[in-house]
């Protein structure tokens, strides 16, 4: 089914605000509301907009976004307790016109027919009726009397006495009545997540305009950081979120996985966000004029309440463990997922017998040569310059499937940083001597860029250039340079204004030989056995014709090389997927004896590794369509995405070993090993992923500023 258009969907989430605004303008009416009066007329009021009618155009989509404003004003509105109801219960038409205009008020509980109270019941006191949901059967049941429970949440939950006479009956399945289940625990962790986020955005608020120590308190790392974790955990949730709608809206069998793997993440998210904005806030926002306390029930409301709507399916890793799936396929559209098949083909061939290939082993002349011959090398670059000129989807795929298949092309990432910087900053003349190269895959080369003292901070590099005639003149030292004792060619940053400010504007990017005097190497064996190198510039001459764009404009040119981040990332995210795949394989030839029954502990661990692995997933699949919408720009979910994903890398091979025991931390060449070695390898690499390439500390300040968090 087709839902709503992004543009749709917001006209109708400012709808629902504007709503709000007049009937529910803050969460701390929640703790006003003790008759539910407020609440009752916010029904009606939604009835007469069509709110409660949403169930019969399958508008999912619309049912969660009303859903996570109410929570932005912990407002208890069971919108999707509603949709349930009307969904279960189709075929009695009389009955859904009246839950349509409001005048039956449905509550679901999972609850024995037979039960003559319910307790923990939400919006009790402007509930109408019960609807009992049981294993393949429902009923539905009026209420004749509420007793409110005083408690964590507000409004009080309710104690609910329900009349011995049945309204109706009906036996739409087990499956139906689990997908149910699915979908209210969808909408509590929406509806979490949508207060959480709210107490987020008041704890950077408050970040910028409060002062301590004479500056804002946002300026201070820790607290910027904790405010960026919040927001970054907030944006996965809500996009773990969209992705089950859409999955739902989509017919996908896997749906009810994709809904349970966000209610996995955002849960606990939710929770941990809150604390952090209160943390915060401090006593600005513990006293109940401030909305952040009500903000705070709600959450933690909410989030307890999932305990009592369980799935007969099990958490997420009984679903993936009982199957023979992974977790579910995130598609990029038509047209790249026909690539995907292609990539697929082309990729059988030449997948590697072992889990753990190191760069020695991937020099496969013949899977270059046929790379090249269609045209993966030089996907994205211009037909003009003899590329395919693919969507950034495709150059999405690619890279997922070679990272999750372990097939490292060589020369490919000569292409992808450096191509596209020579086809943007490159002159004529530069560009007809090193595309075809480049294009070749035989180009040997390694990135210039990191110091003694500046890794993160490139901008403070200080490796100097110093003109000289028809040449430049280089002194320094570069390091942690990888596949420098192997490379023909240097990337080269270097400082050409010592003066410069900022300092970014004082520098100059050469590609140059390294065959020449002055040039000296040091190899240095990093933990996963990978060897980079210390390289030394002592009056090293440079050709001016090797300066790739202006001098001083080296800064550009970085960038450029630097663009396709987001589809680089798509290489850590897969690489993740296939181990979490190999977990599953060893799991499944004996899961008792491996994670213990349902509900152990590791078992439990399954679930948060695959639910902050698909968050990660659906952070990048977020920023690539946002840069296919708009092309290009900078997009908060690319670091967010790094941030994650690479500190997930560590926690996945260290709980890899946890689950499988000293087995696991036993090399690959050792007979028998779980994952053939990968953990323990990935394990020692692990801490590369969240350092290189800009650590996800800077990552992290990189999105305070997009927040507009204070320096």
């Amino acid at each position: 089914m087709q839902g709503l258009s992004t543009g749709e969907l917001q006209n109708f989430a400012d709808t629902v605000d504007g709503v709000l605004s007049s009937l529910w303008p803050q969460a701390r009416i929640a703790g006003e509301d003790r008759d539910g009066s407020r609440l009752r007329a916010l029904w009606q009021a939604g009835a007469r907009l069509g709110w409660t009618a949403l169930a019969a155009d399958r508008a999912l989509d619309a049912v969660v976004t009303a859903t996570a404003r109410l929570g932005r004003t912990a407002c208890p509105l069971p919108l999707m307790d509603v949709y349930v109801t009307a969904t279960l219960l189709p075929d009695d038409g009389e009955l859904v016109r009246a839950i349509e205009t409001g005048d039956v008020r449905p509550v679901v509980a999972s609850r024995a027919a037979d039960s003559q109270s319910v307790r923990f019941t939400e919006a009790g006191r402007c509930a109408t009726h019960m609807l009992l949901v049981l294993d393949g059967e429902v009923v539905l049941r009026e209420i004749t009397a509420v007793s409110d429970t005083p408690g964590l949440a507000r409004p009080d939950w309710a104690d609910a006495t329900l009349s011995g006479a049945v309204t109706r009956r009906a036996t739409p399945g087990r499956d139906a009545t689990e997908q149910a289940r699915a979908l209210l625990r969808l909408g509590l962790a929406a509806r979490a997540v949508g207060a959480a986020e709210r107490a987020v955005e008041l704890s950077i608020a408050h970040a910028k305009e409060r002062v301590a120590f004479g500056r804002p308190i946002g300026s201070f790392q820790a607290v910027s950081h904790r405010a960026v974790d919040g927001a970054t955990d907030m944006t996965a949730a809500k996009a773990l979120i969209r992705e089950a709608v859409e999955s739902n809206l989509a017919d996908r069998t896997a749906w009810p996985l994709a809904a349970e793997i966000a209610v996995q993440f955002a849960a606990p998210a939710a929770v941990s966000a809150q604390f952090g904005a209160h943390h915060t806030l401090a006593a600005a926002g513990y006293f109940e004029e401030h909305d952040a306390p009500w903000l705070f029930r709600r959450v933690n409301a909410d989030v307890s309440a999932l305990d009592g709507i369980s799935l007969r399916t099990g958490e997420v890793a009984d679903m993936l463990i009982s199957s023979a799936d992974g977790l579910p396929p995130l598609e990029l559209g038509e047209r790249a997922e026909q690539f995907r098949s292609e990539v697929r083909r082309f990729s059988e061939p030449f997948r590697p017998t072992t889990a753990v290939v190191h760069f020695d082993d991937r020099t496969d002349q013949k899977l270059r040569k046929a790379a090249v011959e269609r045209g993966y090398l030089t996907l994205s670059w211009p037909a003009s310059a003899g590329g395919r000129e693919a969507t950034v989807e495709e150059q999405m795929v690619l890279n997922e499937e070679l990272a999750y298949q372990r097939i490292h092309v060589m020369g490919k990432g000569a292409a992808d940083m450096l191509g596209r910087a020579i086809i943007r900053h490159g002159s004529p003349e530069q560009q007809a001597r090193y595309l075809p190269l480049i294009a070749s895959g035989n180009f040997p080369f390694y990135l210039g860029y990191s110091e003694p003292e500046v890794g993160s901070d490139l901008a403070n590099l200080r490796t100097t250039a110093v003109r000289d005639g028809d040449g430049w003149i280089v002194n320094g030292r570069k390091m942690w340079g990888t596949g420098a004792h192997r490379a023909e060619w240097v990337w080269l940053a270097t400082r050409t204004d010592p003066q410069a400010t900022p300092p970014h504007s004082g520098i100059t990017v050469f590609l140059t030989r390294v065959d020449r005097p002055g040039f000296e190497i040091r190899q240095h064996t990093a933990l996963s056995g990978e060897i980079a190198c210390s390289t030394f510039f002592d009056n090293f001459r440079v050709p001016d014709a090797d300066r790739i764009g202006e001098v001083n404009g080296g800064w550009k040119v970085i960038a450029e090389a630097l663009a396709h981040e987001r589809v680089a990332m798509a290489n850590t995210a897969s690489h993740l997927l296939r181990l979490m795949d190999d977990m599953l394989a060893e799991v499944r030839k004996d899961p008792e004896g491996t994670v213990g029954a349902t509900g152990s502990a590791k078992r439990r661990a399954i679930s948060e590794l695959a639910a902050r692995l698909q968050a990660s997933r659906v952070l990048l699949n977020a920023s690539v369509r946002a840069t296919a919408e708009t092309g290009g720009g900078a997009r908060l979910e690319a670091p967010m995405a790094k941030i994650l994903a690479t500190q997930l890398l560590e926690d996945f091979c260290e709980a890899a070993l946890r689950i499988f025991g000293p087995a696991a931390a036993l090399g690959e060449h050792v007979p028998g090993v779980p994952g053939r070695g990968a953990f323990e390898y990935n394990l020692r690499f692990s801490i590369m992923q969240v350092v290189g390439g800009g650590t996800i500390d800077i990552q992290r300040n990189l999105v305070a500023r997009a927040l507009g968090l204070p320096r």
